[in-house]
């Protein structure tokens, strides 16, 4: 029987006993990553970072009988800088910045917002803030009682408004700062609409007055009672053929124009829908028969129209012909 070479046969437990160590030095270098990501980690979160954060104003014991007419600023935009592990979890609830007013007066006041005057969490650091000052314009806040004007929209086409509209209560009593209130004389309310309306009507609307500072004592609505008629329209024609009547186997001539112009007054549902074709105009001729040749009659143009109880015929030229028979 051969021999083989032992050196052969021996090569796999060599290999088997160099692998050995190479696994022990990798799961050594795995768990020295591990730590190092970890001590990275860690030191990351100790790290000073910066962030913008937003914060309420909170304006405070205002004294009676005064406002604020100008719009000061309800928030502040500040800088902060702090561990990276306080800032993450930081919010605009975290801080309030408070202005005391209890020393306020009439006229223009400013007031400076430092950084030192925030109290931030623990281990953070306001940097920056703006806006650097507040300023406030405040005024007497008095009362004055005032007229109550409706606001209106337009009626539908053909129908108007009839007198006043009235208001129920006629005044009322509103607060605001002094100086806006001397340049008010009267309040508004909200539109009234007036489409469909045909007749008298009545509603309740809230009262507006001109400027958000300005405040209704008591109720903020009023009643508006308001009066709807059709409006009363003329309308004219011109140039309408008169016809001649009754004539039959006379010769006859006429001293003037045989058109006609008119106009009627009436309802605007009526008198819209009125058109020459519904007019007739003529001279009757009846009553000169056998009157004899070389006579001149004045003949009344008559005029035949719709709705005669209501439409009134307020112009008509002409009214009489002169005829004259041959």
């Amino acid at each position: 029987m051969p021999e083989w070479p032992r050196g052969i046969l021996g090569s796999k437990g060599q290999r088997g006993r160099v692998q050995e160590p190479l696994i022990r030095d990798a799961g050594k270098k795995i768990l020295a990553i591990l730590i190092a990501v970890s001590l990275w980690f860690v030191a990351n979160l100790q790290h000073d970072v910066e962030k913008n954060v937003v914060i309420d104003v909170n304006y405070t014991n205002l004294p009676k009988g005064l406002i604020i007419v100008n719009n000061p600023p309800e928030k502040l935009n500040i800088r902060v800088r702090g561990p990276r592990s306080q800032l993450s979890s930081l919010s605009s609830k975290d801080m309030v910045f408070t202005i005391d007013l209890s020393n306020l007066t009439t006229g223009a006041s400013m007031f400076e917002i430092r950084t030192d005057q925030l109290i931030p969490p623990r281990d953070v650091q306001v940097t920056g803030i703006s806006p650097s000052e507040i300023n406030l314009d405040v005024d007497r806040l008095v009362q004055k009682r005032v007229s109550v004007e409706p606001v209106l929209e337009p009626p539908d086409k053909g129908y108007e408004i009839a007198g006043k509209p009235q208001v129920t209560p006629e005044t009322v009593e509103i607060t605001g700062p002094e100086k806006l209130l001397r340049t008010i004389k009267s309040v508004g309310t909200d539109p009234v609409s007036l489409k469909g309306e045909k007749s008298r009507f009545s509603i309740e609307v809230p009262i507006r007055p001109p400027y958000s500072l300005v405040e209704v004592a008591g109720g903020n609505t009023v009643k508006v009672t308001i009066d709807i008629r059709e409006k009363i329209m003329e309308k004219e024609f011109n140039n309408l053929d008169i016809n001649f009547i009754n004539f039959d186997g006379m010769d006859f001539e006429t001293d003037g124009s045989l058109s006609a112009e008119i106009a009627f007054e009436g309802p605007f549902s009526i008198i819209n829908n009125l058109n020459s074709k519904d007019i007739e105009l003529y001279v009757d001729g009846s009553r000169i028969k056998g009157s004899g040749s070389g006579k001149t009659h004045n003949l009344t143009v008559s005029v035949e129209y719709p709705h005669k109880d209501i439409l009134k015929l307020t112009r008509q030229s002409p009214k009489t012909i002169a005829v004259k028979l041959n």
